[in-house]
């Protein structure tokens, strides 16, 4: 439970960060904070499970996964827009408007994976 606290820990912190961003006008560092954000939601559930994630493709293969187990597709969809901005990262082309529009579907789908870890409190306490 503790190295889950931590993943949720830094996925607040990239929550913040990516705000922070937005606000400072710099879409590409905030698409990669959305990113993490995602990924280490997903770690923190994985982790409560007892499953290591260690590389891309197993948080994507989880995302995946844990959409079908919730029975709610859209934790894969948003992931995928996630993983976008991951690339926007590197690559560029996301306006700063994208970004934000797709910060809230983060947020919305960070808090609901904070929600599958019992005894940890939600994202709603961070401004944005």
């Amino acid at each position: 439970m503790e190295q889950s606290r931590k993943y949720k820990t830094q996925s607040i912190h990239y929550i913040e960060n990516a705000i922070n961003c937005i606000e400072t006008g710099d879409a590409q560092k905030a698409s990669d904070f959305l990113w993490g954000s995602v990924a280490e939601a997903l770690k923190a559930v994985a982790e409560v499970k007892g499953i290591e994630l260690r590389s891309h493709k197993s948080i994507r293969d989880y995302a995946r996964e844990l959409a079908k187990e919730e029975k709610d597709p859209t934790i894969f969809d948003v992931f995928r827009k996630a993983e976008s901005l991951h690339r926007n990262f590197y690559e560029l082309g996301t306006e700063l408007e994208e970004v934000y529009i797709l910060s809230g579907e983060v947020r919305a789908l960070v808090d609901k994976l904070f929600r599958l870890i019992p005894r940890i409190p939600d994202i709603s306490r961070v401004r944005g």
